[in-house]
């Protein structure tokens, strides 16, 4: 699989990251680093360190403007209860693969079963008449990761 930039972008954060808890970049070095404009370091921002990944960031604009990306301690039962949270509403496909590709990240699946729940949620199997796919696919969340807090934090 080729990696795309993001792909490369969110990489080098996470590589610089290390064991600190955050880290303050600037939005215009990184862009001429990667040879990109300053709107795909943003994307890759928005999309990709966002508190359900376990990630907080903050930016100023302007003159001495940076980027401080803090990597946040939480731990896999928050982490659950909020994924939990986020399918009360129904989940697009998208949304559903990234909590699972988390889950997967956070160890709380294997990477076997995480291609078989995307499977599961996956459109072509949720594929109904009425198009309920996105309620669907949150009911079918919903009920793993409350099997997952069962048995990883009730015992």
């Amino acid at each position: 699989m080729n990696k795309t930039i993001s792909d490369i972008i969110e990489e080098f954060i996470i590589s610089s990251l290390d064991d600190d808890s955050f880290i303050e970049l600037s939005r215009n070095d990184l862009a001429k680093f990667f040879a990109c404009v300053p709107s795909q370091i943003n994307y890759v921002l928005n999309t990709r360190f966002t508190i359900n990944r376990g990630f907080m960031v903050e930016s100023q604009r302007g003159g001495g403007g940076y980027i401080k990306v803090t990597r946040l301690m939480d731990t896999n039962e928050n982490f659950l209860k909020s994924a939990l949270n986020n399918c009360t509403e129904p989940v697009n496909l998208a949304r559903g693969n990234q909590i699972v590709n988390t889950m997967q990240e956070k160890a709380l699946l294997t990477k076997n079963e995480a291609e078989i729940l995307k499977s599961a949620i996956s459109n072509k199997a949720l594929n109904n008449p009425i198009n309920m796919e996105n309620v669907m696919r949150s009911n079918i969340l919903k009920q793993v990761i409350l099997q997952l807090m069962k048995n990883n934090f009730h015992n």
